[in-house]
């Protein structure tokens, strides 16, 4: 859910006296601060979260066919939890996939295969918005399974595993999200590729330009249905919303260059996005990333093209 990391570029604001462009961004930025009037309160404020761990294996998360999170790094990783109500469009069956590949090795290789040693576990749990996490319930949970008799991974020696389950989430909202989005996959992929290399390239410009108002324009549709999905129905909700993103917009950071990517559709062919291939990012979910001082940092960018329209937007 999260565009950019957080930032302090505090000092880095638009200095200018044109009346036109203070005006643009008071428009836009009051905008952004509006979102919570669009925001209902429930009786009830569901936030659902998987949570789960891996051991020498790579792995790809999808809620509903649309990625949630990636790891090809070497090493496990602890238990993890990562809120995915923005993943829910409406009340009913969700569609989990989990996805298994072989294992970077401590040399910097990678293993033609899954190993021995690996496994995968997650469940996907609820509570209340305001409530400890203690307070949760389970709906879902998974985790792989050992050859008969052994401590051997069930799929050790294949160079792929994949596993699909569904759960049941009961939410108050419903978001349009992509169900009613263009089917990309009936589009000539070439031109779809240009169009999406387009986009990219036009959101780069953006980051590189530290560009406050056409972000904000840019993320608006998105930032409402996510907004929606984790009740964000207070002023300070929206104001600390936005100045998060306005803090990360003019972080000083390098935006990188777009290459050695390759495009992705998702959700049933309605969600595109550009990933790179080159070796040191493939666990990224997007082609779009900046560099700091300190980190890389992945900017994620997935698109749609709304009903009736013929221009990729962003939405998560």
């Amino acid at each position: 859910m999260v565009i950019v990391a957080s930032g302090s570029g505090g000092c880095q604001q638009k200095q200018t006296t044109n009346p036109v462009v203070n005006q643009l961004d008071k428009n836009v930025g009051q905008k952004m601060l509006d979102i919570y009037k669009q925001v209902k309160t429930y009786d009830h404020h569901p936030v659902y979260e998987v949570e789960f761990s891996q051991d020498a294996c790579g792995y790809e998360i999808l809620i509903n066919d649309v990625p949630l999170h990636r790891y090809l790094l070497p090493g496990s990783a602890n238990e993890q939890r990562i809120q995915i109500n923005d993943h829910l469009l409406k009340t009913g069956k969700q569609e989990m996939t989990i996805r298994l590949f072989p294992p970077m090795l401590s040399d910097g290789s990678w293993s033609p295969t899954l190993v021995d040693a690996s496994a995968f576990k997650i469940k996907v749990i609820h509570h209340q918005s305001k409530d400890a996490l203690e307070d949760y319930k389970q709906v879902f949970e998974f985790s792989t399974s050992n050859q008969p008799g052994t401590e051997k991974f069930m799929a050790s020696g294949q160079k792929f595993f994949e596993f699909k389950g569904f759960f049941y989430a009961q939410i108050p909202y419903q978001l349009e999200g992509w169900q009613n989005s263009a089917d990309l996959r009936q589009e000539n992929q070439d031109q779809l590729l240009k169009e999406a290399v387009t986009a990219y390239n036009n959101f780069r410009n953006v980051l590189i330009k530290k560009d406050v108002n056409a972000y904000g324009i840019l993320m608006y549709d998105k930032e409402v249905e996510i907004a929606k999905a984790y009740y964000w129905s207070t002023p300070l909700d929206s104001k600390e919303r936005w100045n998060e993103m306005r803090d990360a917009v003019l972080e000083k950071r390098e935006i990188l260059p777009l290459k050695n990517f390759k495009m992705v559709l998702y959700a049933g062919g309605k969600v595109v996005a550009l990933q790179p291939t080159d070796e040191r990012y493939k666990d990224y979910l997007s082609a779009i990333h900046a560099q700091t001082a300190d980190e890389d940092i992945q900017v994620s960018f997935l698109l749609h093209k709304k009903a009736g329209s013929n221009e990729l937007t962003p939405i998560r």
